[in-house]
């Protein structure tokens, strides 16, 4: 159905403004990257030809570089004025193909705000069940003292006795978040002459530390490893040389290709010596021109490998740049870097030392031990800076031309030639970590050969390869392949998939993150000689839950483990009551008799499993439970396992099914002698016939383009509702993100509520969006504030002459929940995307083997699972039923009185808590629901 490619965008324009005032780069803002052959149109000619192809001259077009250089395409930064980016990847790949074509581009890239540059912190959020968690990779630990070890390690201390200058005169320009106030900096020389920012306008780079942003301070931290003073509590790399701070990013994790080209472009204009990028995200034609025009100037540029994904980002991920790994203390690779053959060197990555401030209202003067590639990248540029102030950057070009190489191509020889490479160093960090003081001690003449660059390109792909091999194993690069045209969506794909923890053998080679390739990269994929290319687009999966592990082993967990043991298998229990329990009678249950009863079940799953299990391991913890009490100390392994077996058993996901009643009708039904129901089977046997008469009926899975997407319930006459995420994947908000004017459809989404999911004769037509909540919900950091709800108008009856089921109650009594808190969830789980994994990284094989024992491989279709409701916070609930990837839109019923439905279920994390809006307090809240049945 679903509108796509030039279609769509003529559409899109009638929602365009005359003039919003917004910078041109303005994260939030459809912006595309048009790049005309050499020597072809100019931008008037361009914008006229755009218009009349548009039927609106209503958007901005301007050169993406200050200048044009001989003989090379010209690009031009293309957006509609008022338009947010709210239109799915493969729809804004769509539209870019079809430009592309109509116009007789060489290239033109959507900026997508790929989310694929992870900075690692110590807590990660809680996330929506349709997004894939980052991997977890911050290491354990506190900063080691003194301040200068990543100093020490570099040799950076040692390099400076060599050259006092300590960089000064280089000019290092760095594109980030920009700049706060620090005391960090009170000696950095700074050039805010030359400075840029892209995001707000004008010249001033200020990083405003916006709570909105996912990295705020990431610039100042990045800036204060690369240049701060000699004066602080900690030093930069090169604390003389003139650091040029570019506001290019508001948000480190999204990141878009052309305001970085804009802002290396800038740089080199305004005489920049050093380029360091502590950032990543896809590859473009772009800003693949920017890094070859940077290099042909003499610039020397390093971009971060990247972060808790495996996979190499661009820009570090092209030949030409200097792509930087990161290690620790110890010189191991630091857990998250990326790693492979585009690293060229690596440098301390873990607990390295930077100043902090992530808030307006924050101390100007903290420090803290920072993680992450992007303070290798760092501390690589300020001793570049260091290496150009030693021998003088005059000098290094003069050199540089003898050899008939660049500036860049000299250093990365350079440092890799004298890079510190200690015995067991890991593969895949390029050369060893970087080594300033053997650096500077090297005179220009005894730098090895370094191959000249060539005008051939070795490598058509611009390092997609790698990302491919990595992913799938060996293949061959297919030259015929139209990467200009789709290596970007290819790379979107692959990296959303590494981060997924796809891999080419185990258990990850079936994990992949949501993503639908566009028509035109589907078709260019099947039709390629690398076969790589179809397994990555031919694709259609829904959403993963977020995958997360337990906290550290503390007194909070033993006593949650207590708690739960002491509910487990008691009648009639509720949330408030199972929250009320004594973890002393949990510690009393543990004698040598309730341990035998607690592990037998397990021991009889066990039985008919492939999973090995220490069970006398599992009875040595609980035995020390019950001698210790919330004291207790148990290792990781034991203490997971023990969460597992208290928050996974009695919370089965029951098959729905067909049942014929006596009287002939099909009914929808459950097993209520499920051997896993526990406290729930007297309750639910209790229930059946009212769940039979109704709430299994009316909840449905709801599909776009045929791909399953979510589960809704019908909550209302010709009305269903979910959650906004999951209609965010089949309709977009126009013109604005949030409080959008309407919603454009952008795939054909049905509800279907038979329980196969998949019955022609059970599937409703959704036709139009009635109410959603007003805020975007599909970025992180996932804020409870936000209302993740949207009702949707679908056909009363449908084609084949059903009636829409019978609506649930709303609930809008908000007391409901000190009366009972007994609730069932109904839904479509979907398989997990990612692997579950321990902060370790080891996959968790008690999450795998539960999965595998409550679904089998029968997902997608209609689960029943209860539990109980628990902790509160405004308008959201927690509760501990089963749920997975594609329950996002769950009925969360209360199992009392006419079973009416109490949440609406959109988020979870494995082991912890699943959370649900409390619909009474939303009806209280929220004007415009008054078309739910109260």
């Amino acid at each position: 159905m679903s509108l796509s490619g030039l279609p769509f965008l003529r559409s899109l324009m009638q929602e365009a403004a005359p003039e919003d005032g917004r910078s041109l780069y303005d994260p939030d803002r459809l912006r595309l990257a048009l790049t005309v052959p050499a020597g072809g149109e100019d931008g008037a000619t361009l914008r006229k030809r755009l218009a009349g192809l548009l039927g609106s001259d209503r958007f901005a077009l301007e050169p993406l570089f200050e200048a044009a250089e001989p003989d090379e395409p010209l690009t031009y930064t293309f957006a509609p004025h008022g338009l947010d980016r709210t239109l799915p990847e493969d729809v804004l790949f769509a539209i870019s193909a079809d430009l592309r074509k109509a116009l007789g581009l060489v290239a033109c890239d959507p900026d997508i705000g790929a989310a694929v540059y992870v900075e690692p912190v110590p807590e990660v959020p809680a996330g929506t069940e349709g997004v894939v968690m980052d991997a977890i990779c911050w290491a354990k630990g506190i900063a080691p003292e003194p301040k200068t070890w990543a100093l020490e390690t570099t040799r950076v201390l040692q390099a400076w006795a060599l050259s006092p200058g300590k960089g000064q005169g280089i000019i290092v320009a760095q594109p980030d978040t920009g700049i706060a106030d620090h005391a960090e900096f009170a000696d950095t020389t700074f050039d805010f002459s030359k400075s840029l920012n892209l995001i707000e306008g004008g010249k001033q780079p200020t990083d405003p530390l916006l709570p909105s942003m996912s990295n705020p301070g990431h610039g100042t931290g990045t800036g204060s490893v690369l240049a701060s003073g000699e004066g602080g509590l900690m030093k930069g790399a090169a604390p003389k040389a003139t650091l040029v701070p570019i506001r290019a990013i508001n948000d480190v994790k999204i990141v878009n290709a052309a305001p970085v080209a804009r802002a290396i472009d800038h740089a080199v204009n305004v005489g920049a010596h050093v380029i360091s990028m502590s950032l990543g995200g896809i590859p473009t034609f772009a800003l693949r021109q920017a890094v070859r025009r940077a290099v042909r100037n003499n610039v020397i540029l390093v971009a971060a490998a990247g972060n808790c994904i495996g996979a190499v980002v661009w820009p570090a991920a092209y030949p030409e740049m200097i792509a930087v790994g990161g290690t620790n203390q110890k010189d191991k690779k630091w857990k998250g870097s990326s790693h492979g053959p585009a690293v060229d060197i690596s440098a301390p990555a873990e607990f390295v030392w930077r100043a902090d401030r992530q808030k307006s209202t924050a101390p100007r003067d903290g420090v803290v031990g920072g993680q992450g590639t992007s303070f290798a990248t760092a501390l690589t540029a300020g001793i570049a800076a260091l290496w150009l102030g030693h021998h003088g950057r005059a000098q290094v070009i003069a050199e540089a031309n003898r050899r008939g190489i660049s500036v860049q191509a000299l250093f990365r020889t350079a440092a890799q030639q004298t890079a510190r490479k200690p015995p067991g160093f890991p593969s895949g960090l390029g050369a060893g970590v970087i080594n300033a003081e053997a650096l500077l001690q090297l005179p220009l003449a005894g730098i090895a050969a370094a191959a000249p660059e060539s005008p051939l390109d070795p490598d058509p792909s611009g390092g997609i390869e790698q990302a491919l091999t990595r992913l799938f194993g060996p293949g061959r690069v297919d030259p015929d392949f139209d990467w200009d045209a789709y290596g970007p969506e290819v790379a979107a794909l692959a990296l959303a998939d590494a981060r997924a923890g796809r891999s080419p053998r185990g258990p990850g080679r079936e994990a992949r993150a949501f993503r639908m390739a566009s028509p035109g990269l589907a078709d260019a994929a099947a039709a390629s000689r690398d076969p790589r290319l179809a397994q990555l687009a031919l694709r259609g999966r829904p959403r993963a839950p977020s995958i997360l592990i337990p906290a550290p082993v503390d007194e909070g967990r033993v006593n949650r483990v207590l708690t739960g043991i002491a509910a487990t298998r008691v009648p009639g229990i509720t949330a408030e009551s199972a929250a009320a329990m004594d973890p002393k009678v949990g510690q009393a249950r543990l004698d040598p008799q309730g341990r035998q009863e607690f592990l037998h079940p397990l021991a009889e799953r066990l039985a008919n499993s492939s999973q090995t299990v220490d069970l006398n391991r599992l009875d040595e913890g609980l035995a020390r439970l019950h001698a210790e009490g919330t004291s207790a100390r148990l290792d990781d392994t034991v203490m997971i396992q023990l969460e597992a077996l208290v928050s996974l058993t009695e919370r089965p996901a029951i098959a729905v099914n067909w049942r014929t009643t006596p009287e002939g009708r099909q009914v929808q039904t459950i097993d209520t002698d499920h051997p896993d129901l526990g406290q729930f089977a007297g309750l639910l046997a209790l229930a059946r016939q009212d769940l039979e008469d109704g709430p299994l009926q009316a909840v449905g899975r709801i599909d776009g383009d045929g791909i399953h997407l979510g589960t809704g319930f019908v909550a209302g006459q010709g009305l269903v509702m979910t959650n906004r995420h999951v209609l965010e994947e089949f309709a977009s908000p126009l013109p604005r993100a949030d409080s959008p004017r309407r919603w454009q459809m952008v795939r054909a989404a049905t509800i279907d509520f038979s329980p196969s999911g998949n019955d022609p004769a059970q599937k409703f037509a959704i036709e139009e969006v009635a109410f959603a909540g007003p805020q975007q919900i599909s970025r992180l950091p996932i804020s409870f504030d936000k209302l993740d709800m949207a009702l949707l108008r679908v056909q009363t009856v449908n084609a084949a002459g059903m009636a829409l089921p019978k609506p649930f109650r709303v609930n809008a009594d908000t007391a409901w929940r000190g009366a009972d808190a007994n609730l069932f969830v109904v839904g479509y789980p979907a398989p997990p995307t990612a692997v579950p994994r321990d902060e370790r990284g080891a996959m968790r094989h008690d999450v795998v083997e539960r999965l595998r024992e409550l679904f089998g491989l029968n997902y997608r279709r209609k689960y029943f699972s209860p539990g109980l409701a628990q902790s509160a916070r405004a308008w959201v609930f927690d509760h501990d039923a089963t749920t997975l990837g594609g329950n996002s839109g769950s009925v969360v019923g209360h199992l009392a009185g006419d079973l009416p439905a109490v949440g609406l279920h959109f988020a979870g994390d494995w082991l912890r808590a699943n959370h649900a809006h409390d619909l009474a307090q939303v009806r209280l809240t929220t004007p415009g629901l008054s078309v739910l049945v109260p």
